[in-house]
């Protein structure tokens, strides 16, 4: 499995999925998915979140993991009562290679929360029979399982026998700024991963992207640090293969009561995003998109459909956006584009697949 120089965190969420699927090729051969798998909607079985997910992001490799932050609730189904035993403490890890063994461009990351160092050597015993790579994603979000004591021994055994079959990621959840994590993320990768061969990749991950936007009146720019927090670890580290992580755009899932989000259009660019909503009286869509283009972050010419998708809507175009998650996808796909091809965006006539609409 070749790990690209974008690890993107996506969750099997309506929006993430469309905004991944509507990317050109060449953008998807540009960035490796980090899936958080959880119940596709109210569907079972839980295998029916991986398909969508290849539908998405068809005949290529991922790594997939346990999404966490998912919460079951009273209405209670297969899909869920598999998920539970894959999110316990330790996990059910026959029901996990079971539901795996399925796809195989499903490579795993390891189940270590409250694992013993030997369940998790089997768990990579079991990875390599079945010709997969494997993960070493460390959850050191509040509430994550963190790193397991037995780390030290379990990477200084694969230093020993040259393995290079495997990924590593430092993974902080949300973060108000992503350059707050910098010192913990480079004390990890020179505390406990120093032995790692160069060749394999240590990704950084995290997500500062608003969870309140009512402070957000007008059109309005937010920086985003994670490339400057990328540019920090790898000075401070002798790595040579640490790579840019991040949650395209999303965040976790939460839970609460929180009310209707109120009409807004939002802009990635590069190191930012851009985002056109008022805090008082409801914007049409067609009003924030006429924002966003008119902006001095709107780029235009990148080809793709989720800008296209505001483009449309600042015309008054019939397939426009004209829902929130519609909106949510136009981002995430931008956001996706952006990183993927960081630096050197190329012309639209360089990509290898119109986008196709369809209902959301």
């Amino acid at each position: 499995m070749d790990v690209q120089d974008y690890l993107v965190t996506i969750g099997i969420r309506p929006a993430e999925l469309r905004g991944l699927k509507e990317l050109p090729g060449s953008t998807k051969d540009r960035l490796t998915p980090l899936v958080l798998l959880a119940p596709w909607l109210a569907t079972t079985p839980l295998s029916r979140a991986l398909e969508k997910l290849e539908e998405a992001y068809p005949s290529r490799p991922y790594f997939v993991d346990v999404d966490t932050y998912y919460q079951v609730n009273e209405n209670g189904n297969e899909a869920k009562a598999l998920w539970a035993q894959l999110a316990q403490k330790p996990a059910n890890l026959d029901a996990w290679w079971e539901l795996i063994s399925e796809y195989p461009e499903a490579n795993p990351c390891l189940l270590m929360a409250e694992q013993s160092i030997d369940s998790v050597r089997q768990q990579i015993t079991w990875a390599r029979e079945h010709h997969r790579n494997f993960c070493i994603r460390m959850n050191l979000a509040e509430g994550g399982s963190g790193i397991p004591i037995w780390m030290p021994e379990l990477v200084a055994d694969l230093a020993q026998e040259g393995a290079n079959d495997y990924a590593v990621v430092f993974e902080f959840g949300w973060v108000n700024d992503a350059l707050v994590v910098a010192a913990l993320a480079s004390g990890y990768a020179n505390t406990f991963f120093s032995v790692v061969p160069p060749e394999v990749p240590i990704a950084v991950s995290c997500t500062s992207f608003p969870n309140d936007f009512t402070i957000f009146d007008g059109t309005v720019e937010q920086p985003f640090t994670n490339r400057q927090l990328i540019s920090q670890v790898r000075q401070v580290t002798n790595h040579p293969r640490i790579i840019y992580g991040d949650w395209g755009s999303t965040r976790p899932r939460s839970y609460g009561h929180a009310s209707q989000p109120k009409n807004r259009i939002d802009f990635p660019a590069d190191g930012s995003w851009f985002f056109a909503r008022n805090n008082g009286e409801q914007i049409s869509f067609f009003e924030a998109a006429q924002r966003i283009v008119g902006c001095a972050g709107w780029t235009g010419n990148l080809g793709i459909w989720g800008e296209q998708l505001i483009e449309g809507t600042a015309q008054g175009q019939n397939f426009a956006i004209d829902t929130m998650p519609k909106m949510y996808a136009a981002r995430v796909n931008i956001h996706l584009h952006r990183q993927a091809f960081y630096g050197h965006l190329p012309p639209p006539d360089a990509l290898d697949e119109e986008w196709s609409d369809e209902d959301f």
